[in-house]
């Protein structure tokens, strides 16, 4: 994989495999225009929000065709989508180094879940470039086994219905360490265990709480 050097909220090129590339897209690229109709397929309600505007966005695409697309926010730089749905206390104690991967989207089709997977392995390995340390997410709940695949578990009692959706949607993260194996081992492979354990902690002790009646 060749890859390049890119700012948060940058655009061009990041990495490039034998056949697919992911870029950096600001809004009013033609290629994110390609991201909104993406959207507008595979999800409802409004295809754009405030938040793309501070947001950093990935486009994979095979023979100039775009497959997968995904934002990612950073909590330094403007609000979270959903922000409000999440552990206020995470949000105030991640801020620095926290990350939220949101509108995630491939085409319909069978045989792509290996192209999300890809999509997000450069996305991390940026936004680790980038002082990334956690990202909390909401996920719909249908899409539990994507998401346990790609081992970002659950935070037990903070489930709610997402207000452009209407679909239940779960509240995830991860904290990845060199630990964190399958199919992101090499990204996190420098990352050592003693950096995100407290994190995991906090995460852990988030969804305890919420489950106590």
């Amino acid at each position: 994989m060749n890859w390049r050097e890119l700012p948060l909220l940058g655009q061009g090129l990041l990495a490039e495999g034998d056949d697919w590339q992911v870029h950096l897209v600001r809004p009013g690229e033609p290629l994110f225009t390609a991201i909104l109709h993406g959207r507008q397929a595979v999800s409802g309600g409004p295809v754009t929000d405030d938040i793309d505007r501070h947001s950093t966005h990935y486009a994979l695409t095979q023979g100039g065709t775009l497959q997968v697309w995904f934002r990612v926010t950073r909590a330094h730089q403007g609000p979270l989508d959903c922000e409000d749905a999440y552990p206020p206390d995470l949000i105030r104690a991640f801020r620095p180094v926290l990350a939220s991967t949101s509108r995630l989207g491939r085409q319909p089709g069978p045989g792509r879940n290996h192209l999300v997977t890809l999509a997000m392995r450069c996305g991390w390995a940026h936004q680790l470039s980038q002082g990334a340390e956690v990202d909390l997410i909401n996920a719909r709940a249908t899409l539990a086994p994507l998401y346990t695949r790609l081992q970002y578990p659950p935070l037990p009692g903070w489930s709610f219905t997402h207000p452009r959706t209407g679909a239940l949607h779960d509240v995830r993260a991860l904290a990845p360490a060199c630990d964190v194996r399958g199919s992101w081992g090499d990204v996190f492979a420098d990352v050592p265990v003693t950096q995100a354990a407290p994190h995991r902690a906090r995460l852990a002790a988030a969804g305890r709480l919420v489950g106590a009646w």
